[in-house]
């Protein structure tokens, strides 16, 4: 998020009339690190490296793909 987006937000928060408990509760989901869902670093290099790793074997014809309309039917 760029920072006029970040004074726009904190614009917006201080002007909620909330309770004690409220702000409370706001800001401690404010900085909760996300646990679910989020994917390290290694996990990233990882996932990518094994993905063009997939792409040159398609190129060099030693992976075969499906259709597209394949992989939407499947949806």
């Amino acid at each position: 998020m760029n920072a006029v987006s970040m004074d726009n937000l904190w614009r917006y928060l201080q002007g909620l009339s909330l309770t004690a408990s409220n702000r409370r509760w706001l800001a401690e989901k404010l900085i909760e690190l996300p646990t679910e869902g989020v994917m390290t670093d290694a996990e990233i290099k990882d996932g990518l490296a094994d993905a063009f790793k997939q792409l040159d074997e398609v190129k060099k014809g030693c992976r075969e793909t499906r259709d597209a309309e394949e992989l939407l039917y499947e949806l």
